[in-house]
């Protein structure tokens, strides 16, 4: 009977470690990528359209990250656009 009791407290602490251990990395994946928009250009990075600081913009600008290489890219929407296009002509060839 104390065998189970044991058995059941030992499983109990192993999931609050793995829980505990998956939060921190999470935490950590988390502050990276807080850490990344101070890498955020002010400007588009095709065609250096000043980025308004709106809300509007903020919805409709794209962000791109590549946290491999620490990288971070900012695009506004005709540009975005125009990558689309690009993208759907490549598609047809």
């Amino acid at each position: 009977m104390t065998d189970k009791k044991h058995q059941k407290k030992i499983k109990r602490a192993k999931k609050k470690k793995k829980e505990k251990a998956q939060a921190q990395e999470e935490q950590q994946r988390l502050k990276k990528q807080m850490n990344m928009f101070d890498n955020l250009p002010a400007s588009c990075s095709t065609c250096e359209k000043d980025f308004p600081k709106t809300r509007e913009a903020h919805m409709s600008w794209r962000v791109v990250v590549k946290e491999e290489k620490q990288k971070v890219w900012l695009f506004c929407p005709d540009c975005q656009e125009k990558a689309k296009e690009l993208a759907e002509k490549q598609n047809e060839a």
